[in-house]
């Protein structure tokens, strides 16, 4: 789990990724990493500065005593999970632009979700809030995907 959690050993895979979407798809593909920057950096931004810093929720490995967490525990605020977040925009905007890769990218939001309530990190609803954040943004980049698609005649 702790490998799972880990956003720095997804960055290899994550080029290889993008680069397979520009082949796959060209300017479609393109469209969907431009989109996807815009809204997942735009999602992380509010989640963190915005949200976490609003709500001010301690993370469980700070306040259970007896609790053991396993992964490293983050001085940041709680509520909500910016890794559920991000990446449930990821999985719902590339299942909106291209629907054969919704298996596998929920499959990662659903496994790298876990992880973080298995380690120790966050709540289940902490979790729960990242994903209803992640989807709404992940709706709102399929509208400016469709518009950066008009865009680029693709």
């Amino acid at each position: 789990m702790a490998f799972i959690t880990t956003k720095t050993n997804f960055y290899i895979p994550g080029v290889i990724f993008l680069i397979l979407i520009l082949v796959a798809y060209k300017k479609r593909g393109l469209a969907l990493i431009i989109a996807s920057a815009a809204f997942v950096g735009l999602n992380d931004f509010i989640g963190h500065e915005v949200l976490k810093e609003t709500i001010q929720r301690p993370r469980p490995c700070h306040v259970l005593p007896d609790f053991q967490h396993i992964g490293n525990c983050s001085t940041s605020f709680s509520f909500p999970s910016n890794h559920a977040s991000n990446l449930f925009t990821a999985a719902t905007l590339m299942t909106l632009c291209f629907r054969n890769l919704a298996f596998i990218a929920y499959t990662c939001a659903l496994l790298v979700s876990y992880s973080r309530i298995y380690l120790g990190l966050h709540y289940p609803s902490d979790i729960l809030g990242g994903a209803i954040c992640g989807i709404v943004f992940g709706v709102l980049g399929y509208l400016f995907y469709k518009q950066i698609r008009k865009f680029l005649k693709a």
